[in-house]
């Protein structure tokens, strides 16, 4: 086995699955993947938690395109409200008790949506999160919070999907 590599990627979680990726697509033709646990728990942190994703956008109708558990008749049945630029902003300022660096909340917020897409074209099974984010009023699911995604099987979906 040769020992010559463009890209070695520490740690076999969503980052680190994403990061080796992403170094393929950018023109590295050797990438290793490295992480320290045993084998059964390959994917980091992101095996154990429940694969929910925070994102930028618009409402019900611009998720609808990258997941993959909403039916048209349900879709009719559900309330999202848009998830705008200054909600994310408020959520992580509101989470690090204001101690987050505005520069780089500013990149993850406005990559945000993009970073979605591109998870989705690399087969990320996304599923709006009806167990975690919604309750049902009147027969409608309203959700509630910046969580609305989550991955098909929460985190060990999540990692699944990296490793297909």
């Amino acid at each position: 086995m040769s020992t010559t590599f463009d890209c070695i990627v520490i740690g076999s979680g969503n980052a680190g699955s994403s990061a080796a990726i992403s170094a393929v697509e950018n023109g590295c033709k050797r990438v290793l993947l490295v992480d320290k646990c045993p084998e059964e728990w390959v994917g980091g942190n992101g095996y154990f938690t429940a694969g929910a994703f925070r994102t930028v956008h618009g409402g019900l109708n611009d998720l609808l395109a990258i997941v993959r558990n909403v039916l048209p008749e349900l879709a009719s049945k559900i309330d999202i409200a848009p998830y705008t630029d200054k909600d994310f902003t408020d959520d992580i300022n509101r989470m690090s008790g204001g101690r987050s660096d505005p520069r780089l909340v500013k990149v993850v917020v406005d990559e945000s949506r993009d970073a979605i897409a591109w998870l989705a074209e690399h087969d990320i099974p996304f599923t709006l999160a009806f167990n975690r984010q919604a309750y049902e009023v009147d027969g409608r699911q309203k959700f509630w919070g910046g969580l609305a995604l989550s991955t098909e099987d929460g985190g060990k979906g999540l990692i699944r999907a990296h490793q297909a």
